[in-house]
């Protein structure tokens, strides 16, 4: 079973408000070997896709300053 990230893990992006979900998952994520990187909000997860490259974004729906479906939203259209 893998520890941890290594240097070519892939990356994964989870937005999520409640600090308690967005810890599990990361810890699960982490266990699998996957680099994660969080957010706490819908702005900040836009933010972070548009400056970074993932492989995969995990995100709530109800976010604060922006939700989900309109952060999926702007993602498609760049």
């Amino acid at each position: 079973m893998p520890t941890g990230p290594s240097a070519d893990a892939r990356r994964v992006l989870v937005v999520e408000d409640e600090p308690h979900i967005r810890e599990l998952v990361r810890l699960h994520l982490g266990l699998e070997g996957l680099a994660v990187t969080e957010a706490a909000d819908g702005q900040a997860g836009l933010d972070l896709v548009r400056a970074q490259a993932f492989d995969l974004v995990i995100l709530d729906l109800m976010l604060p300053k922006l939700d989900g479906l309109s952060l999926i939203q702007r993602l498609r259209s760049q």
